[in-house]
């Protein structure tokens, strides 16, 4: 395997939109993944913004052998896959749709529908746990400011003979991106956060029960930070918390080296993204006197106004230079909706509009670009 370089960068939107959007191509889980992590020290994941700055190092390590490892379900026979105590015939899903992660002693399984990543229950040697209704970890495309809601219901066994019933609420949402220090004194920049937050309650038997009768529940909080060119997290924060008195359970931290993602060498998209960004920072850093990388802030400024939004979306901007500038809307899933065609225009002040009052009230993106450099926004419409 060749060697991992660690490209210390400035924020390129025009390459990295919104910091680092998380995509199925570079993101999604891959059987035959073997990921190493290093047990860390605890420290608070700090607030949710823009442009930020975590500094994880000299942080001690208390487990440097802690592996994770990716793989497909089990076959029965030669056409069905067996994924906890669901079947799937396997002519009628997709490559890497099933995926079991082992960590730890415990597996963990997932399914990949529609974009959205499922957990659809775990097992290990004391509980075994189904997802009656399976939980969103994730939907893709994601990128800053994106959140993702969703219930779930889960029931199981602990030790063989005790019932297990939970629910709960899974908000994940990309809340910061920014730049991280990591435990090797590495730097790595732009880099997107992603924080989920677990909500579990334990259920009563009886089928007729009020949250309220239930216990007071557990608030499970994890944030990972994601660098461009890596399939997975570099570095993670988990903390568990009684949502009663918001006493801490436990909380812990992991380690990602990027010298040990060792699947790079048969990711060949991800591969693909390193050698770009190294090449990138390596000619800047060789030609920085004759070449300059845009950046959206350095060409424009943009107000956008109101949001969430019931009509109109007022758009207020103000170019520093002569630039071309478009504006596009876009669905979560990336159809495009509305957009201001590129024009030509001089240094100054400006006011558009879009008309959103026939959209369906969701989330949209708006990008905003200007000679190239680029920037995603979240547009709620009401």
């Amino acid at each position: 395997m060749k060697n991992i370089l660690l490209p210390l960068l400035g924020t390129v939107l025009g390459i990295f939109p919104c910091a680092g959007q998380l995509n199925t191509l570079h993101n999604h889980y891959r059987p035959g993944d073997i990921l190493v992590k290093q047990q860390v020290e605890y420290k608070e994941p700090g607030q949710a913004g823009t442009n930020k700055l975590w500094d994880f190092s000299k942080l001690k390590t208390i487990n440097d052998e802690y592996t994770l490892t990716y793989s497909l379900p089990p076959l029965e026979g030669d056409s069905i896959y067996i994924l906890g105590n669901n079947r799937y015939s396997k002519k009628d899903v997709s490559a890497n749709e099933l995926i079991v992660g082992t960590e730890h002693n415990t597996m963990y399984y997932y399914r990949l529908t529609n974009g959205s990543l499922l957990q659809t229950g775990h097992e290990n040697p004391s509980v075994k746990l189904e997802y009656t209704f399976p939980m969103v970890l994730m939907h893709f495309p994601l990128n800053y400011g994106q959140t993702t809601i969703s219930d779930y219901k889960s029931k199981g066994l602990y030790s063989g003979t005790v019932n297990i019933r939970t629910e709960g609420t899974m908000t994940t949402v990309a809340d910061a991106y920014g730049k991280i220090t990591l435990p090797t004194g590495d730097t790595l920049s732009p880099v997107l956060r992603v924080r989920t937050e677990q909500t579990i309650y334990d259920i009563p038997d009886e089928d007729s029960y009020t949250i309220e009768e239930t216990n007071a529940g557990k608030l499970l909080e994890t944030c990972r930070w994601y660098s461009k060119g890596y399939r997975y997290p570099v570095f993670e924060t988990i903390r568990n918390i009684n949502l009663s008195d918001s006493t801490e359970i436990f909380s812990t931290a992991f380690f990602f080296p990027p010298q040990d993602h060792l699947y790079l060498d048969t990711d060949p998209d991800n591969q693909a993204l390193l050698d770009e960004l190294w090449n990138m920072d390596k000619k800047d850093s060789v030609d920085d006197k004759t070449a300059k990388t845009v950046v959206l802030e350095d060409v424009m400024s943009c107000k956008m106004y109101p949001n969430p939004v019931e009509s109109i979306l007022n758009l207020e901007y103000e170019l520093k230079e002569d630039a071309k500038v478009s504006f596009e809307l876009y669905s979560i899933e990336g159809m495009p909706v509305k957009k201001i065609a590129p024009r030509s225009k001089a240094k100054g002040f400006y006011y558009e509009t879009l008309d959103c009052s026939s959209l369906y009230p969701k989330n949209y993106v708006l990008r905003i670009t200007a000679d190239g450099a680029s920037i995603n926004q979240i547009i709620i419409k009401k």
